[in-house]
């Protein structure tokens, strides 16, 4: 793994690093070891080092490698004699931690290995796609349009439907209550439209029951309150009613969790008659 302290590398100069490698890999370029005093002594004979100060010191013992007419770098870990033992560099993955980049590769035999499985990645790649080794960027950019359109038609649709739901009031003292089932509504329009409408009206109970496709066996839910409603226990109230086929966590004020899609219904008739029963305080 190789980090390196930035937080964008673009795709292009990643490979013709990966290209300039594999080709002292094939020219077999001889590996030099070179040992010194202190970092300070290393600099004055090698100007162009790289070398980490703060790991090292500047006064530490230090151990250089050499490519050959390529690169000096200060390293303190087991190197190959010649890099054409190496036999492969092949990237695999790019991860991002905070201000750095994590570089993933393979060599010799690994590499080889990886780059088969990866070769056949791409085949079954294309036969899903219906794409082909020249096409397969453009095929998954095409549906990754497709898929972000149909996406915000989804939010659209999701959020109407919400918004378009009629508060219903207690016969009593109770809270309003804004209560339904539904399905392929977004989750996460659910949870924002939950917290908007509870943030901006008083006395108002909102419990959602989703699926997410007909055929899911579980119904997510939503149960929140605005937050003059201290006198009820979103929580206390999920767990009450939901027994031993749902599960959820949360706070007093919203919760989330899941319950069996047979129950979906009476589960929220439940919660609605529990939540009327309370006077506003």
């Amino acid at each position: 793994m190789i980090v390196i302290a930035t937080t964008d590398l673009d795709l292009d100069i990643l490979m013709a690093a990966q290209s300039e490698v594999n080709s002292l890999i094939n020219q077999g370029r001889n590996i030099i070891i070179h040992n010194f005093v202190s970092l300070a002594e290393a600099r004055r004979v090698i100007p162009d080092l790289r070398a980490n100060e703060e790991r090292i010191g500047i006064n530490e013992h230090v151990r250089v490698i050499e490519i050959k007419d390529h690169d000096f770098a200060a390293c303190i870990m087991d190197h190959a004699a010649n890099l054409g033992e190496c036999g492969l560099f092949l990237v695999t993955r790019i991860n991002r931690t905070g201000l750095e980049l994590e570089v993933n590769f393979v060599v010799a035999d690994s590499a080889k290995l990886t780059s088969m499985e990866l070769a056949r990645k791409m085949m079954n790649l294309c036969q899903v796609t219906g794409g082909n080794y020249n096409t397969i960027e453009k095929t998954v950019k095409r549906l990754r349009q497709t898929h972000d359109m149909y996406l915000e038609k989804a939010r659209l649709m999701s959020e109407q439907i919400l918004d378009n739901i009629e508060p219903m009031s207690s016969s009593n003292s109770g809270p309003r209550t804004i209560s339904g089932t539904f399905v392929g509504l977004l989750e996460q329009q659910i949870r924002e439209f939950a917290i908007r409408k509870t943030a901006a009206e008083n006395n108002l109970v909102i419990v959602i029951a989703n699926l997410g496709v007909e055929t899911d066996s579980m119904a997510s839910i939503v149960l929140a309150r605005s937050g003059s409603l201290r006198n009820i226990d979103c929580y206390k109230i999920f767990s009450e009613v939901s027994t031993e086929w749902g599960k959820g966590g949360g706070k007093p004020e919203f919760v989330t969790g899941v319950i069996k899609r047979e129950y979906m219904d009476h589960f929220v008739n439940r919660i609605v008659e529990k939540i009327q029963t309370k006077d506003v305080l």
